[in-house]
C-alpha cells in the first residue's frame, strides 16, 4: 500500500486552490499534504538492503556492540572464544 496521491492532483490543487482562491481546493491540498507526510513519516515499503554477503559452511556471524552505556567510563571487554 502506498501512500502517495497522483502528483497531478496535487498540482491541481495548488493551482486551484492557492493561485484560485478556491476553498474546496485548499481543504484537498491540506488533505494531500497530509497524506504524503504520514508516508514519509510511515515509510511504508522495505527499506533497502545495505549490505549482504553469503557465510559459507563453518563460516560464523559476530556482532560485538564496544560502546559502553551512559554513565560507565570503558566497555567491558568481549568474553568468549577467541578472546585472551
Amino acid at each position: 500500500m502506498t501512500l502517495r496521491p497522483p502528483a497531478g492532483l496535487m498540482r491541481r490543487a495548488l493551482r486551484r486552490g492557492l493561485l484560485g482562491g478556491h476553498r474546496g481546493w485548499q481543504v484537498g491540498l491540506v488533505i494531500l499534504v497530509v497524506i504524503r507526510l504520514v508516508g514519509r513519516v510511515a515509510k511504508t515499503g522495505r527499506p533497502p538492503v545495505v549490505h549482504s554477503e553469503r557465510l559459507r559452511v563453518g563460516e560464523r556471524l559476530e556482532i560485538v556492540h564496544l560502546g559502553g552505556r551512559e554513565g560507565s567510563e570503558t566497555a567491558s571487554p568481549p568474553t568468549g572464544e577467541g578472546s585472551a
